[in-house]
């Protein structure tokens, strides 16, 4: 017999390949205890609904990205460049891992939404303290007189649209120094 945490656990593998295979409005609680082979009560002991379930997916997928943008942005031994540059390189290297483990080619719309939301606005209070820490200690200053979430928003959308434009992508070096570019245009360091 399983023990609970095994269970929980079959249940969110299957509920991810079922979720990213299907989108949120598709799969069904009976697909996911299908692929988990587990009984329904199972299911309902760890989660109230599918909605419920849904979220936990995502926040399993996004924990462990979230815990590599803390440990970029925390570092103190880093200058802000340097740190900058290691962000862009997590953003590129996660979008790109990520669609290709998850085959995001082959993703529910609805999956793709939620999972980039979600990744976004996970950015925003490490990126928010990093501000803070790095103004208060005179090591930046921003160009913009806006709260420091405010301005985490704007520097992440801002990163996002240079990174994910399409199919005209531009080579490594070229996106490289157009963030920069970004970076050095709403902040003095």
């Amino acid at each position: 017999m399983a023990k609970r945490g095994e269970t929980k656990e079959k249940i969110l593998e299957a509920a991810t390949k079922v979720f990213f295979a299907n989108g949120f409005e598709a799969t069904s609680v009976k697909m996911v205890l299908e692929e988990a082979d587990v009984v329904t009560g199972s299911f309902y002991h760890f989660f109230p609904s599918k909605e419920a379930l849904f979220e936990a997916v995502v926040e399993r997928f996004l924990d462990q990205y979230t815990q590599k943008v803390f440990a970029i942005l925390g570092n103190e031994t880093l200058s802000e460049t340097e740190i900058l540059e290691q962000f862009m390189v997590l953003l590129q290297i996660t979008s790109r891992d990520y669609f290709e483990s998850l085959q995001g080619d082959r993703l529910h719309w609805t999956v793709q939404s939620a999972l980039h939301e979600r990744l976004v606005s996970s950015m925003i209070p490490p990126v928010a303290a990093f501000l803070s820490s790095r103004q208060s200690a005179g090591r930046i200053r921003k160009k913009l007189d806006v709260d420091d979430v405010t301005f985490a928003r704007i520097l992440i959308r801002g990163f996002e649209a240079i990174i994910h434009r399409g199919p005209d992508m531009p080579e490594k070096e070229q996106l490289r120094r157009e963030l920069l570019a970004f970076w050095n245009m709403l902040i003095e360091v």
